[in-house]
């Protein structure tokens, strides 16, 4: 698999993505408003904390296993009986806590819970299946449909008068069509399991949920304990602010998506010396678009989401700041996570998961009453630079690991200086309209990569992946 042609269509087909998940959720914050859009991501926090606990790993198992080529067929098999059985179980633990989860999201959804789970959970086991056998570019075109069904129905509904309750349906029809779309287009088989490939898949997911289960609490830990302590306009707020750095490492979590299987592939045949040079560039590529980020966030901050979303969403935006500088340990512990999984060593990610799970959950319920949505920032900021440290640690004792040392260093400079020239033309021209902020975003992007391209071995390495990934 061309890691680099892959890894440009899923790119390309993700800025798709971003850009339409961007532009309807500047539309969804405007017409909801901070409170009700608050309801709905209290939904989501409660609909992805109930998918982790369905799926435990099992999604992950199946793709190594697979990948691997260990009898694909009864390994699925395997995977659809095991989600069926934790689905029945943890649906009925859901509508008998109907009450209290009506109480704590705002809005009684609970059958709309399992229903939206269920569908989820099998299209992204479909997904999966697809990156194991290699196929990850074409789970682009998937993503994109999923995406353009899920803003044509939510905003379909709003015009309607179905509130928040359009963005609960639309996320049940676009994943139903993701099951649809990804299960047509399956190479294998569905064959009846035996007792080996259920302990197969229960003996990588065992601590590839534990895994899983870090991963949830990184995503939604913070929005779960500021919905108990703070308000849903906090929480509306807060998770607008995250959802925008999750758009720096875009790139990011694309590549590490087409990485995983390549890396398997490669430790399967023990071709284990090439695994640390293509970590190494994985470093380099992980983190080219997350260093600008963070330094053009830190001067935008409060303009971009009062430009873009509204007064009312201001509040976050000393959380925006602590919450993208926290990316650049995010972007590199995804390269450490999947070279540790594809090495079949999930002990290992479920040890440091364990570590940076209980802190992220302490420091959360700690911090967040005293200092609010900084608070809720600064918690996950520390708890995944612990998990980052103890990947790498892990990681180098399995293989040789080298940061790539020069090049980051050169993505920091050339970010800093991209950051003195935005702070200097925004001190001579307010940027408090779209127009002047997608003027500082662009002069912003043409700086830093002028600046990268100045180093021989980075633009190198950047036009040979152009050449590949065309």
């Amino acid at each position: 698999m061309n890691l680099a042609r892959a890894s440009g269509l899923l790119f390309g087909v993700e800025l798709l993505n971003t850009a339409l998940g961007f532009l309807s959720t500047v539309y969804f914050a405007r017409e909801l408003g901070a409170t009700l859009l608050g309801v709905f991501f209290l939904f989501e926090a409660t609909l992805y904390t109930m998918a982790t606990v369905v799926d435990f790993g099992l999604r992950g198992a199946v793709e190594k296993r697979i990948s691997a080529g260990t009898d694909p067929a009864r390994m699925f098999g395997a995977g659809i009986v095991l989600k069926l059985l934790l689905v029945a179980v943890v649906g009925a633990a859901v509508l008998a806590a109907r009450d209290p989860i009506a109480a704590y999201v705002g809005a009684d959804l609970a059958l709309e819970l399992v229903a939206v789970v269920v569908v989820f959970e099998f299209s992204m086991l479909c997904v999966h299946v697809l990156q194991g056998e290699l196929r990850a570019g074409q789970t682009a075109v998937l993503h994109l449909a999923r995406s353009l069904t899920y803003v044509v129905v939510a905003v379909t509904l709003l015009q309607f008068g179905f509130g928040v309750r359009a963005l609960v349906y639309a996320l049940l029809v676009s994943y139903s069509l993701l099951l649809v779309t990804a299960a047509a287009r399956l190479n294998t088989r569905v064959a009846r399991p035996g007792w080996r490939h259920v302990r197969s898949l229960y003996d990588y997911a065992k601590y590839n949920g534990i895994w899983g289960l870090g991963g949830h609490v990184y995503n939604w830990m913070d929005v779960i304990v500021i919905g108990f302590f703070l308000s849903q306009a906090a929480v509306g707020a807060y998770e607008l602010a995250w959802r925008l750095t999750t758009m720096t490492v875009m790139f990011s979590t694309v590549f590490a998506k087409v990485l995983f299987p390549q890396l398997s592939a490669i430790e399967a045949y023990g071709a284990r010396e090439r695994l640390t040079d293509l970590l190494s560039g994985a470093i380099t590529a992980s983190l080219l678009l997350v260093v600008p980020a963070v330094v053009g966030v830190a001067v935008l901050a409060e303009p971009i989401l009062g430009v873009v979303f509204g007064p009312e969403y201001v509040i976050a935006a000393a959380a925006f700041v602590v919450l993208s500088g926290e990316k650049l340990a995010q972007a590199v512990n995804l390269v450490f996570d999947k070279g540790i999984q594809a090495l079949d060593r999930p002990v290992y990610g479920a040890a440091a998961t364990i570590v940076s799970l209980s802190l992220n959950i302490v420091l959360n319920v700690v911090l967040v009453p005293r200092f609010g949505l900084v608070g809720a920032a600064a918690a996950t900021l520390v708890s995944v630079v612990v998990n980052t440290v103890l990947l790498g640690v892990f990681l180098g004792r399995l293989i040789p690991v080298r940061f790539p040392v020069r090049d980051i260093g050169w993505l920091v400079v050339s970010s800093l200086v991209m950051g003195v020239v935005l702070a200097g033309a925004t001190s001579v021209i307010t940027v408090e309209t779209p127009v002047t902020l997608v003027a500082a975003i662009g002069l912003s992007a043409v700086v830093y990569g002028a600046a990268v391209l100045v180093s021989p071995p980075l633009r190198e390495r950047v036009l040979e992946n152009v050449r590949a990934a065309l």
